[in-house]
């Protein structure tokens, strides 16, 4: 499949025109969801996140809030026409506030596809908690993110290198803890069966950051249940909340105001110490 560099967050992937844009999970770069094609579109243009892959030199983003503001930038400049935007758990969050983004400066979103993620509301990450992590249980969270494989774990800098991306986005979540509005457009919200770390509560509450068309899925696996059966999920993606008749032109004015964070206790954090991002 070819690739190309759009702009320094933005790599197209597959030679046809791109309407959809695909936001990788926590560690993970451009490439890391690249094996989403075909299924989930033809081609695509992917979000490449700064500190790792081509953009190793630059410093990791620091608040998703202006991550998504960068990139809703660079889509803004560089595409045309109604988006679908898809992401996997930090990616989720980070599509939620890209469609925003997109929507403020006048953009239609034709379709939001989150998946394997909690509303920001419903967070269990703390800043502090993830600082104080030791290197055990972020190896742990490697392995736990599908990276430890023996080739990676045999390479102490490959080890370090995937350490430093995966512990940067856990604190993007950890200071997530608010969506930054309601969105218009369609949201799907995907889950799995057996993931530990959502349920369909979960999913449901997806619907509050929506004034549009709202829909769930639960399909079988863990947190990576896509990779069980990338088909069905690139079926999910594309039927999106098209069964689902809803609003879908609701103005600014109107956005619901999102939930407030709710605070989880020391428990709940040691439930999610290992949490994928």
């Amino acid at each position: 499949m070819t690739r190309r560099r759009i702009s320094s967050a933005l790599w197209q992937f597959g030679d046809a025109p791109a309407t959809t844009v695909l936001a990788p999970f926590g560690g993970g770069s451009a490439y890391s969801v690249a094996d989403w094609l075909p299924h989930v579109a033809d081609s695509a243009i992917i979000v490449q996140y700064p500190g790792r892959g081509p953009r190793a030199g630059e410093a990791h983003a620091t608040s998703l809030g202006e991550l998504a503001h960068e990139v809703a930038i660079e889509l803004a400049t560089h595409t045309t026409g109604p988006l679908t935007l898809v992401g996997h758990s930090v990616g989720a969050l980070l599509c939620h506030e890209i469609t925003r983004e997109l929507e403020d400066r006048g953009r239609r979103v034709a379709q939001l596809v989150v998946s394997a993620a909690r509303p920001a509301h419903l967070s269990l990450l703390r800043e502090e908690q993830v600082l104080a992590m030791d290197r055990a249980a972020w190896l742990s969270a490697l392995v736990g993110n599908g990276f430890g494989t023996p080739e990676l774990m045999a390479n102490q800098l490959a080890v370090d290198m995937a350490l430093d991306a995966l512990r940067a986005d856990y604190l993007l979540l950890a200071r997530h803890l608010r969506a930054g509005g309601a969105v218009r457009a369609p949201l799907l919200a995907i889950g799995s069966s057996d993931d530990p770390w959502l349920d369909e509560d979960h999913l449901t509450a997806w619907g509050e950051l929506t004034t549009g068309p709202f829909a769930t899925a639960v399909m079988p696996g863990d947190h990576f249940y896509y990779r069980n059966d990338p088909v069905a999920f690139g079926k999910a993606v594309r039927a999106g909340c098209a069964a689902r008749p809803g609003p879908t032109d609701v103005p600014p004015a109107v956005r619901r105001t999102p939930p407030p964070h709710t605070a989880p206790g020391d428990l709940e954090f040691a439930a999610t110490k290992l949490e994928t991002t």
